[in-house]
């Protein structure tokens, strides 16, 4: 499951990409994503409002971040709330469209499971 999320790939044949543009820092469309993998057919519009799951991951990635930020600022002994502040609005602006995108695939892997098959099943079907 981990390669397929690092990579945006899709959970089930780990092979087609979960976004339309390969860029996470596009201005537009950077989260865009084609309605079905182009590798073994998968729907990722599995519901209406299904994404939205992913905000809950999205959450607890930003609070790892944000212990992150705080723990280098007290590792480096130059923690003040004004530093922390501004390291942490700065981060997270930076991270955003990462963080987003790795939250859709975190959220979209947890509901679909691996087929080492995926591929070949789909292409049979379609022959047909």
């Amino acid at each position: 499951m981990l390669p397929s999320i690092l990579k945006l790939k899709c959970p089930k044949c780990h092979e087609g990409d979960l976004f339309v543009h390969k860029g996470s820092y596009r201005i537009k469309g950077f989260f865009d994503m084609p309605k079905n993998c182009p590798k073994c057919g998968q729907d990722f519009e599995i519901e209406t409002g299904f994404y939205f799951g992913a905000m809950y991951v999205s959450y607890g990635l930003t609070i790892a971040i944000s212990v992150a930020v705080f723990t280098a600022l007290i590792v480096f002994d130059s923690y003040s709330l004004e530093l922390f502040l501004l390291a942490e609005f700065l981060v997270l602006l930076v991270l955003l469209p990462f963080v987003i995108r790795v939250s859709r695939a975190i959220w979209i892997a947890i509901i679909v499971k691996y087929d080492a098959k995926a591929i070949e099943k789909w292409k049979v079907k379609n022959i047909k």
